[in-house]
């Protein structure tokens, strides 16, 4: 049935606040309706809402917190080997071995860290059928 057939004898009324009109309209707007009422009926009846549970995402969030960590150790024994570099002008190989190891170690973690977020955010998709 085309909206010239249509006849419609039923009001539908809710409450929003401002902040929800807006968004409401800026909707609207990007949609390409004229009316709110024509593109709130639209989402109403054909529109998709999509809900995404991230909360199995938590896992990579506290992988997050163990890189900080590291990054914090690592920054710390740079700034005690450039301490004892500034006191006695020298710089010990073992150093600067040991320091390139950690940054070597972390660069490891996070490239397992961005490929654990992107396989779990892919599953999420896949599960909701985008790809």
């Amino acid at each position: 049935m085309n909206d010239a057939e249509r006849f419609r004898d039923k009001h539908v009324h809710f409450m929003a606040t401002a902040e929800e009109k807006s968004q409401l309209k800026k909707n609207m707007r990007q949609a390409g309706y004229e009316t709110l009422g024509s593109y709130l009926l639209k989402m109403s009846l054909e529109g998709i809402i999509i809900n995404v549970d991230f909360s199995e995402l938590r896992g990579a969030l506290g992988d997050i917190g163990s890189l900080r960590n590291e990054f914090n150790r690592i920054g710390n024994n740079i700034n005690q080997v450039t301490k004892h570099v500034n006191e006695s002008h020298e710089i010990d190989a073992m150093d600067v071995y040991l320091l390139q190891e950690e940054v070597d170690d972390m660069k490891k973690q996070i490239e397992h860290f961005e490929r654990n977020v992107v396989e779990r955010f892919n599953e999420k998709l896949r599960e909701l059928g985008v790809e």
